[in-house]
């Protein structure tokens, strides 16, 4: 019985050798577990302790980049500014056309000029040139780049006619000398049918020149909508037999008459300035096209319908006044031989 005590309390002491190694290997796994992960807490925190300071050297990096930015942008700032007002410059230089002839057109509000002073000098004038009719007054001078350049005559007889079926408008524009350079008539015929076909005044006139065998037409046309001013057209054909037209445009909201005349492409070649609280009619004229402003033709029909602009407002209202007798009576238009002749058929002419 001793024996067998002894070996199970052996037994028991094995037994609890094997619950104490156990114990003891469970302790050093969880202490192994636990230094695990207070490293991996460690690294963790490592981690982010890196993290911050690469942010933080990050955001002082984009402070330094942003200053470095203001700072390149102050110093250029003097630069761009001084860029700025040189371009200004250069659109202005652009903007600024250059003019190629200036004409300047006074037309007298009365007689008192020495140029009428004399009791025989309208038939010397008639005796220097057939042009120059009895019926004629001298009416205005004309300058070109500061020089004389001619004189107006204006066929008073025919404007002053109290019948509109008869009123007539023929201004002739004279040398220096008293010799005859062109004329502008209003066709009586083409602007009753225009302002007939626009239901508003609407003249027409033809250029005649001493140097050209060709008639130069004006017409104002209808300009829709209406609020945007009064606008004429004309072809013209220069020497060389090439072909342009243009267009004279009213230049709205200004004091006085101001013109624009305008090419295919809607360039601005010309421009007549009429000075505003002028009794009489003073028009300055530019042109900006360097071949034109040397063009006999064309500143010589901007002088004439120049001119015209003093009695623009008397020939539309004497257009209103025919038209209204033509309506209302049986009267008939009977033209001016002057005029008949102009729509007569060149090429039947020429054969």
């Amino acid at each position: 019985m001793s024996e067998e005590k002894e070996q199970s309390s052996y037994e028991e002491i094995d037994e609890m050798d094997d619950v104490q190694s156990e114990i003891s290997k469970r302790v050093e796994e969880e202490e192994e577990i636990r230094e695990r992960e207070d490293g991996l807490d460690k690294d963790m925190f490592v981690e982010k302790e890196k993290e911050e300071e690469e942010e933080e050297e990050m955001k002082t990096q984009r402070v330094e980049e942003e200053k470095e930015e203001v700072s390149e942008v102050t110093t250029e700032e003097p630069e761009v500014a001084a860029k700025i007002p040189e371009e200004k410059k250069d659109e202005k230089k652009k903007e600024e056309r250059v003019v190629y002839t200036h004409i300047d057109v006074d037309l007298w509000r009365t007689k008192m000029h020495r140029e009428e002073w004399g009791i025989r000098l309208d038939a010397q004038r008639a005796q220097k040139d057939r042009q120059w009719t009895r019926d004629m007054d001298m009416i205005g001078e004309i300058k070109k780049d500061g020089e004389t350049y001619g004189f107006f005559g204006l066929r008073e007889k025919l404007w002053k006619n109290k019948d509109p079926l008869e009123r007539r408008f023929v201004m002739k524009m004279f040398s220096k000398g008293g010799y005859w350079r062109g004329s502008i008539e209003r066709l009586q015929g083409e602007s009753f049918a225009n302002s007939h076909a626009s239901k508003e005044p609407c003249p027409a006139y033809v250029c005649i020149f001493k140097h050209t065998r060709n008639l130069y037409r004006i017409k104002r046309l209808a300009h829709f909508p209406r609020f945007q001013g009064e606008v004429f057209g004309f072809s013209f054909l220069d020497e060389n037999d090439i072909f342009r037209t243009f267009v004279i445009d009213d230049k709205r909201l200004t004091f006085g008459s101001d013109w624009m005349i305008k090419d295919i492409h809607n360039k601005v070649i010309a421009k007549i300035d009429g000075k505003f609280m002028n009794l009489g009619g003073r028009f300055k004229i530019d042109i900006f096209d360097e071949i034109l402003a040397n063009d006999k033709t064309f500143f010589n029909m901007m002088i004439l319908f120049s001119a015209t602009l003093r009695f623009h407002k008397d020939i539309k209202k004497n257009i209103r006044k025919a038209l209204k007798e033509l309506r209302i009576s049986d009267a008939k238009v009977k033209l001016d031989d002057s005029e008949t002749n102009l729509y007569l058929n060149p090429r039947k002419l020429s054969i």
